[in-house]
């Protein structure tokens, strides 16, 4: 039974992630420019000559390394000053301010660029205007350090989460030891904390190069008006370019070109998070900690971080809706305030294709999060009761983490283009990409909650005379289904603002609202109406995130 399970798992895995990454790699050695990969005979390495030879292969390289570079330093060093300030000292306001610090975790990154366009665009932004009237400084938001300015942002959360409990389990005797011999806070921190929190650190950083390499949405909304592209947004240029002549062979290999960088650093990224054992800090015996005190410092740094929290997410938010209130673009002041009115929401709630997208949306989320919980749950299960086959499966699962969303969607659509089944068009065909996307961190979420469970539980069922399966559904499901809930809620909660996937593979029938929000933006500038379906995006995602914390609260009481 459990051979036929790894079979059908690895005959899954391999249509959902092999076949894609095999039609990427065949297009990318055709000479197609203007007609499809499988339309073509015989084979080349042009465009790969094509994209080396190019001087603007070379803009682009330096362009992403940058952006990859100082989005991981923002989001590093916001997030190390806020783990240490959160988990290690005695600051103010932390229920308050620390949760108001993982607000972007509920903004999908289309809306945190449009807001940030809203917010510090040279004409009329509030936060370019003030920085001008109190710096003297000109603001420009279609830059690439306000594309590192939002990303980082954006990327803040994560890092965070992954940077607290490093600094919460630090021992408080390590500190007092140096302490003792005359070390004063800042060295201290510089040569105790810091060094035994790196290994933390430096898995966290990759990961969000590897997250920042294949980020879409703020490059193409913050970039692509002074035509800055990095690699993720010159694979969409390639594909859907303003000329509406896609260059087929070149996307592919850039894509191909975008995967080998990701798997470099992924290799890079599970080397630090297994050799991270060697830096361990906490043990069983005498383990105590104690928040570090501010003293007098405690006010200013609380009202430091309130600052952070108020430019880099408050202000941007507000200018989301106040301009979704407005009938056209215009700052914030209290003079206008007899201008605002809910018009722009009627014209989006008369808007019939708003409608179909909403509808389009709903049943994508939705069934994504139903399949790849499912299949997480399946590869969970196999990981850790399937013997080594089963871990080798789970593992092989973890290539996706290397495909960037915008090369996948290339991949799966060059596959659908080529295979006889009807799904290119419909919105199966982005349920499909989305949940190849999704499987690998749903099975992990779920692996984890089975590693917790203990194997006794079991043994009492076997002993009783009741066969696998029995135990099965009957001990280890109903223990698991906490965390396949959260899993599917968290899927559900991404799925929605999914923007690279969508867009590659929408048509007339399967756009949805993050797609039609792109092309307010893109083709209309019509930020106003823009605006107000951002806001009802926004709010959907900002309750699907409660719902997740709030469950997830739920089965820690």
């Amino acid at each position: 039974m459990l051979t036929a399970v790894n079979i059908a798992i690895g005959v899954l895995l391999a249509y959902l992630v092999l076949f894609p990454l095999g039609m990427l790699v065949y297009s990318s050695l055709k000479d197609s420019e203007l007609k499809l990969p499988f339309q073509i005979p015989g084979f080349t390495l042009g465009n790969f000559e094509k994209i080396f030879s190019s001087p603007r292969v070379l803009q682009v390289a330096v362009n992403s390394a940058i952006f990859v570079v100082g989005t991981v330093a923002f989001a590093l060093i916001v997030s190390v000053s806020l783990a240490y300030l959160f988990e290690r000292t005695d600051i103010p306001g932390r229920r308050f301010l620390a949760p108001s610090t993982l607000a972007p975790m509920a903004v999908p990154a289309t809306v945190m660029a449009v807001a940030w366009v809203l917010a510090a665009n040279p004409a009329n932004g509030p936060l370019a205007i003030l920085v001008k009237r109190v710096f003297g400084l000109s603001v420009d938001i279609y830059s690439l350090p306000g594309m590192i300015l939002v990303a980082g942002i954006f990327g803040v959360p994560g890092m965070y989460l992954m940077l607290a409990p490093a600094f919460a389990r630090l021992n408080v005797e390590f500190e007092e030891a140096a302490a003792t011999s005359g070390a004063g806070w800042f060295t201290r921190t510089r040569k105790v904390v810091l060094p035994l929190t790196l290994p933390a650190m430096s898995a966290a950083a990759m990961l969000l190069a590897v997250i920042a390499l294949e980020e879409f949405a703020i490059p193409s909304i913050l970039g692509t008006p002074d035509q800055i592209f990095v690699f993720s947004s010159l694979v969409q240029a390639a594909l859907q370019p303003p000329s509406g002549q896609s260059d087929y062979g070149r996307a592919s290999a850039y894509g191909v070109l975008l995967v080998l960088l990701s798997l470099v650093m992924i290799a890079v990224y599970r080397r630090q998070t297994r050799e991270s054992h060697r830096f361990r800090v906490v043990s069983g015996k005498g383990y105590r900690t104690t928040r570090v005190k501010l003293g007098r410092w405690r006010l200013p740094v609380a009202c430091l971080v309130g600052l952070y929290v108020l430019v880099a997410i408050v202000i941007p938010i507000l200018s989301l809706v106040w301009t979704s209130l407005t009938p056209f673009l215009q700052p914030i002041s209290l003079k206008n305030l007899g201008e605002l009115g809910v018009g722009n929401y009627g014209a989006i709630f008369t808007n019939p294709s708003l409608t179909h997208a909403v509808v389009n949306t709903l049943v994508i989320s939705l069934v994504t999060a139903t399949l790849t919980a499912g299949f997480g749950l399946w590869l969970a299960l196999a990981s850790t009761r399937g013997g080594r086959a089963g871990q080798a499966l789970f593992d092989l699962s973890f290539l996706v983490f290397a495909v960037p969303s915008v090369v996948l969607g290339v991949a799966v659509l060059f596959l659908y283009l080529f295979l006889p089944l009807p799904v290119y068009g419909t919105i199966w065909i982005i349920v499909i990409a989305l949940t190849t996307r999704y499987i690998p961190r749903a099975s992990r979420m779920i692996q984890t909650a089975l590693l917790q469970l203990d194997g006794g539980l079991e043994e009492v069922g076997r002993v009783s005379g009741a066969r696998r399966g029995t135990v099965l559904r009957r001990v280890v499901l109903p223990l698991a289904a906490p965390a396949v809930t959260r899993t599917w809620l968290w899927v559900f909660a991404n799925a929605l603002g999914e923007l690279p996937i969508a867009l590659l593979l929408s048509s007339s029938d399967n756009r949805t609202i993050v797609v039609l929000l792109w092309d307010m933006i893109g083709e209309s500038a019509n930020y106003p109406e823009a605006s107000a379906l951002a806001v009802l995006l926004l709010a959907l995602s900002a309750g699907s995130v409660w719902w997740v914390n709030r469950r997830g609260f739920q089965q820690h009481m």
